[in-house]
């Protein structure tokens, strides 16, 4: 869970930053001690999770916690504060916690637990249909791709169930009649963004898993034809007739290995 942590106070944060090496479920990827960075921060980037100190100067934690929500609505919110004071406002903002301070273990556990929770439960199903045109869906609504590229690029993404695809490879790929210079690596870096962009305004954008230049895909939040296919599954035995993402043909390779795979179910 990608978490950020807002806090003017550094004992504060540095005490976060020490509780949460216990909890697993927690990926720090920020630590700020300014609101306006993290708003610029959340802008950028996936965040699943903000912790925010309520009493800030120039910009409280409520305010922040409004201005986050207005660019992720699925971002869960913790506040963190020295009194009860705040709480009523954090209730309205449907935090998912409300800690006071000085924050210990268990109360942290609890809270990241309260999280994850709330997170299931609120959590979209994701469909990927691979036989016959590529097409991605949303609690039962296609997505609706406004670049034919980043498309392309998660296709490939699910085509490889979970394998990392390095810059060189998304080219040699999407791009195989360009050369692998720096105008095309920059080419690739702005379909990779759009992609990330445009997933995040499905609110799925956590399903993209990018680290060290290297990108990959969450299949545990993916439903597939073609990985229930692969994994044995008898209904997909009639579903596979022979069409495979038919508008990339880099695509066409793989037709052979679903025809092998759905001939074992007559056996």
């Amino acid at each position: 869970m990608k978490t950020i942590i807002v806090d003017d106070d550094e004992i504060s944060r540095e005490t976060f930053l020490f509780l949460s090496k216990t909890i697993r479920e927690l990926d720090i990827a920020a630590a700020f001690d300014n609101p306006e960075q993290a708003i610029r921060y959340v802008g950028n980037h996936v965040v699943d999770l903000a912790v925010l100190a309520i009493k800030m100067p120039v910009m409280d934690g409520i305010e922040l916690g409004h201005r986050l929500r207005d660019l992720n609505p699925c971002i869960m919110l913790v506040y963190t504060a020295e009194a009860e004071s705040y709480a009523m406002a954090a209730l309205k903002l449907r935090a998912a916690a409300y800690l006071l301070k000085p924050l210990n273990q268990e109360e942290l556990a609890y809270a990241v637990d309260t999280v994850n929770l709330l997170a299931r439960r609120n959590e979209k199903k994701i469909y990927a249909r691979t036989f016959g045109y590529f097409d991605l869906f949303v609690d039962g609504k296609p997505v609706m791709f406004k670049s034919a590229k980043a498309k392309e690029l998660l296709a490939l993404l699910i085509d490889r169930r979970g394998g990392t695809v390095t810059t060189e490879q998304i080219i040699n790929v999407l791009w195989d009649n360009r050369p692998n210079d720096e105008a095309t690596q920059n080419l690739c870096s702005k379909v990779v963004k759009t992609l990330q962009k445009e997933l995040t305004d499905y609110g799925i954008g956590e399903i993209l898993i990018q680290k060290r230049g290297v990108r990959s895909i969450d299949v545990k939040r993916i439903h597939c034809d073609m990985y229930d296919l692969m994994e044995g599954h008898y209904d997909m035995k009639n579903c596979f007739l022979g069409d495979y993402m038919i508008e990339y043909s880099w695509a066409e390779d793989r037709i052979g290995t679903f025809w092998k795979r759905a001939s074992l179910f007559g056996k």
